[in-house]
Parts: structure tokens; C-alpha cells; sequence
């Protein structure tokens, strides 16, 4: 994709669309596992919207991965995009793919797989799995075709009120081997790299509605933004998008996958906590995107690795 493309879809996000994919996602609790078909519909069109844009083919997939962010979009296109790294020999078209990967037993056979998987991104929309697991042979990933008798699904309720699932496969038949334990590590990098782009991105939208919500909320007289303390605050903030910006889009940013990840999950979990203390009671409301920001920031940041885990990994790689 060339600039020009990266744009074109920063345009689809507009002002009218924006607001209802940072819920398109968003469920109360207590609705069971079935998907509201409006939410559903909603995906729908975004997905092919962005597919028409060229996103699953774009050769900007970090800036890619900070305009979802800055969006807040829930769905399946950045693990789709780690998919297509690894399934690369396979023609999967225009296909969502989830990533159902773990580092935990599993039965396998040349042509089946049996597993349990926990916190699979929209199982129940995708046309395909990426299912990992450990074995006598040692890691291995399977291609598996959604919509199998053998495969069950189970949604969480979980902080977000997104889409995730515990996915099951008995048996479930294998539709191509996708790649290697090289080729994994490889691929984690880089979905780990865009993981910290939408995070950066995910902040730098809480941000700014932050400072929004700062230059209309007035207090003795004038908008709390013009506080010394809190305009300071506020600007110490943006100091650290921008240095975690700056890591991620570095050129050699794989080679600190880990690291660059660990630093946009705390920078995401601070910027979002911060904005919730700056709304005070107000960002608690369910119509407040706040606490929108506040709660994606919670599963977005332990997606691939919770931060200390991720620096242990650091560590080990010094070493």
C-alpha cells in the first residue's frame, strides 16, 4: 500500500463512522454467546471496507496497526495480516483468520488436531484458525477451516465486552501446516510490533479525548486545561506517546518486539487510567468513551504477552 492508501484509510474512519466502530464490539454483559446481529452487520462492513481499501495487502502495517487504534476496531485484521505471514503458500483471498495459539499440549495427526484455546478474537466471524500447540515434534501451526462440527465455541465475559472465545477441536480436520517454529517467532515479532502501534495509537485517541473533555469542562471560571498541573500532566502524556511512537516505528523495532510491546502496554494502561481520573465520575458512564478507552486497554495490552513476561523475554535474550 503507498501513502496515498495509509490515507485513504484514515479517511474511512471519519467522524461519522469513528464513534460506531469503537462500538461495534462493545456488548453489555449477561447476552449469552451470540453475536448481536447489528455489531455483526457493523463488522461486516468494515472489514470489507477495509479490505477494499488494500489493508490486508498493505506495506505500511505498523502505521496500518495505529489507525485501528486510534479507531479503537475490533475484529480480526491484525491477526489476520500475522496469518498471511504465515500461511503465505496458501491462497486464503480476502478471509478473516484468528489466531488460536498457545504453548500447551495438544493431540495432533497428520490430518486432525484436538486443542482448548482460550481468548480467541472473533472465532465466531472468521473463516479460518491458525491453531498452535506443542508436541513430541515441538511447536507446530495448523491452518483449520472455521464452521467444523468438531470445533465448539464459547464467549467470555470479559472486561472489554468484546468478541473473544474459547474455542475447542476435536478432531478437527487440518487444512494446511502454516509454517514453521522459525517462521513463528519471526511472525510474532511482527504482530507484536503492530500489537504496540494500536496500543499507541489506542492512547494517543484517549488522549486527545482527555484534552477535549479539558478544554470544555470549566472550574472557577475556566477550563480545567488551563491548570498549570493538569495542562502539565497532560503534556508529560503526549511527551511518552511520542517516545513509544518513536520505538515502534523504528526500522529495526522486530528486533525489540518484546520490549517495544511492554512499553506500549504500560503506556496505554497509563494514559487511559489517567483520562479516567480527568473525567472523574463522568468517565464512568457507558455513553463516555472513557471508560471505552479504559477497558480496551486492559485485554489490548496483555494480548501477545503481559508486560512482565514480555521484559522477561527481554531479559532472557540479552543473556
Amino acid at each position: 500500500m503507498t501513502t496515498v492508501g495509509t490515507e485513504a484509510i484514515a479517511g474511512f474512519f471519519d467522524d461519522d463512522l469513528a464513534p460506531l466502530v469503537r462500538r461495534m464490539a462493545d456488548r453489555p454483559r449477561g447476552e449469552g454467546g451470540g453475536s448481536d446481529e447489528d455489531s455483526r452487520e457493523m463488522r461486516a462492513m468494515v472489514w470489507q471496507g477495509l479490505a477494499g481499501l488494500g489493508a490486508l495487502d498493505t506495506a505500511e502495517p505498523v502505521r496500518l496497526a495505529e489507525l485501528l487504534g486510534s479507531a479503537l476496531y475490533q475484529g480480526p485484521l491484525l491477526d489476520t495480516l500475522t496469518a498471511r505471514e504465515l500461511a503465505w503458500d496458501v491462497d486464503l483471498g480476502q478471509a478473516p483468520v484468528a489466531l488460536a495459539v498457545a504453548a500447551e499440549p495438544w493431540s495432533v495427526t497428520n490430518e486432525t488436531i484436538s486443542a482448548r484455546r482460550t481468548f480467541v478474537g472473533f472465532a465466531a466471524e472468521v473463516d479460518h484458525f491458525v491453531v498452535g500447540g506443542v508436541d513430541s515434534a515441538g511447536p507446530r501451526l495448523a491452518l483449520v477451516r472455521a464452521g467444523q462440527p468438531s470445533i465448539t465455541l464459547r464467549r467470555y465475559e470479559e472486561t472489554s465486552r468484546g468478541e473473544a472465545y474459547e474455542v475447542e477441536f476435536a478432531d478437527a480436520t487440518v487444512a494446511a501446516w502454516a509454517g514453521s517454529a522459525t517462521a513463528w517467532a519471526a511472525a510474532l515479532a511482527h504482530a507484536r510490533v503492530r500489537q504496540a502501534a494500536y496500543l499507541v495509537g489506542l492512547a494517543q485517541a484517549a488522549l486527545d479525548h482527555a484534552v477535549a473533555y479539558a478544554k470544555t469542562r470549566r472550574q472557577f471560571g475556566q477550563p480545567i486545561g488551563k491548570f498549570q498541573g493538569l495542562a502539565f500532566r497532560l503534556s508529560e502524556l503526549s511527551m511518552h506517546i511520542d517516545a513509544t511512537r518513536m520505538l515502534v516505528h523504528d526500522r529495526d523495532a522486530a528486533e525489540h518486539a518484546a520490549a517495544g510491546l511492554a512499553a506500549a502496554s504500560d503506556l496505554a494502561r497509563t494514559v487511559t487510567t489517567r483520562t479516567m481520573q480527568i473525567h472523574g465520575a463522568a468517565g464512568m458512564l457507558a455513553d463516555n468513551d472513557a471508560q471505552l478507552y479504559y477497558r480496551r486497554a486492559a485485554v489490548e495490552s496483555v494480548r501477545l504477552g503481559t508486560p512482565s513476561q514480555l521484559r522477561r523475554e527481554t531479559y532472557v535474550a540479552q543473556e
